[in-house]
């Protein structure tokens, strides 16, 4: 079981990941505006981060809404999941991860491919932040496909 469990973890750890490296990167250029990679890294690579989910409260909690609502919420799942040995938490933070990254590769592929043209280009398929999200939605389709066998194993025996 415990393998199972790390991959489990796989989609919310890299949902979690991603959000708090967007959030640092966009945090590091207030502090180094000059810095290329940075703004590589913002504008290429963590852009569908800010086309991906919107929430309503921004203006409550500033620049941090989206980490807050989002990597919170899987972090606190996983903790609990983990804490008290339960398989629940950690299924429900990896069906959300699985969610989240559909609405990160549908942001990276706005972000990509302006809404203008009709055609798709594959040179927006292959972008860094294409690629960046379809890892990350890999990832939380294998973590929440095991978490699906799992229960289903359970159903069935």
């Amino acid at each position: 079981m415990l393998r199972n469990e790390k991959l489990q973890l796989a989609g919310p750890l890299g949902v979690i990941a991603a959000l708090a490296s967007a959030q640092a990167g966009a945090l590091a250029l207030g502090v180094w505006p000059s810095s290329p990679l940075l703004w590589y890294l913002n504008l290429e690579v963590f852009r569908p981060v800010q086309y991906s989910f919107a929430p309503e409260n921004e203006l409550m909690l500033g620049d941090l809404a989206r980490t807050l609502s989002v990597a919170a919420p899987l972090f606190a799942l996983v903790c609990i999941g983990l804490a008290a040995r339960k398989r629940f938490p950690l299924a429900l933070a990896s069906n959300l991860s699985l969610l989240y990254s559909g609405f990160l590769l549908y942001g990276s592929y706005l972000a990509n491919c302006p809404i203008a043209e009709a055609k798709v280009k594959i040179a927006a398929l292959l972008a860094p932040s294409f690629l960046l999200a379809v890892a990350i939605m890999l990832a939380a389709f294998l973590s929440s496909a095991v978490s699906h066998r799992a229960y289903w194993k359970e159903i069935l025996s």
